[in-house]
């Protein structure tokens, strides 16, 4: 197979949703259903270098974290404030808080930084019959977004590499509205312990609001929630 085959074979593969991958995820009652091409694993086993890029886009779109559902527990649970509200959805993936957010009334902007997450996400909302969220296709090292623009910022396990912390904190300063929060749900990670100083020292006051334990897909991990806002 010569290398436009392969470009062309591997992305005909991730805008198809195979249903033997379907994934359903229960946040606070309600069954939740994501399409997706693959699971991650698989995505990667078909991938070689040059699809993977300078920036190693990984496929974790695919999967659905648990730190996403502790956000959308959260969300759910704070449906009063954000109904109405101008929100950003960091890293939409399958579109799991994005979708969440919009069946309470949220004003939702959701995006990623690849294709296929954009496109599931919008079937994603469609398939569960929520108003769609405005999904983008965006870096976060370059937001095409309005400054100020958002009363409430979120993403679920978007810190796990360190070479995320500055864009992100550019992001935070740069979009979040006076007065807005930002909520990010953190598995217990070695490699995010840094930011929360690095943000006290930058102007941000995060501090942790629960700790919960998440089942999903035969695991039961501990996630924490952290919430952050401007000082």
């Amino acid at each position: 197979m010569n290398k436009l085959t392969n470009e062309i074979s591997f992305g005909a593969c991730l805008d198809m949703p195979d249903p033997g991958s379907r994934v359903e995820v229960d946040v606070e009652g309600r069954t939740w259903i994501l399409d997706r091409a693959a699971d991650m694993e698989a995505l990667w086993d078909r991938m070689d270098a040059d699809d993977m890029g300078d920036d190693e886009r990984l496929p974790y779109w695919a999967e659905v974290w648990p730190a996403s559902v502790l956000l959308g527990r959260h969300i759910l649970r704070n449906a009063d404030i954000l109904a109405g509200r101008s929100c950003l959805d960091l890293g939409c993936g399958l579109g799991l808080t994005g979708m969440i957010a919009s069946s309470i009334g949220a004003d939702v902007v959701a995006f990623d930084y690849e294709w296929p997450a954009v496109r599931f996400a919008r079937h994603n909302a469609e398939l569960n019959n929520v108003p769609q969220p405005l999904w983008m296709l965006m870096d976060w090292r370059d937001p095409a977004v309005k400054a100020g623009a958002f009363d409430f910022i979120w993403g679920g396990d978007v810190l796990y590499e360190k070479r995320f912390f500055e864009p992100l904190i550019r992001l935070f300063r740069h979009a979040l509205a006076p007065g807005g929060k930002i909520w990010i749900g953190e598995p217990v990670r070695t490699v995010s312990r840094p930011v929360w100083d690095e943000l006290r020292d930058r102007g941000f006051a995060p501090k942790k609001i629960t700790v919960e334990k998440v089942a999903l897909c035969g695991q039961n991990p501990t996630v924490n929630l952290w919430e952050i806002h401007i000082t």
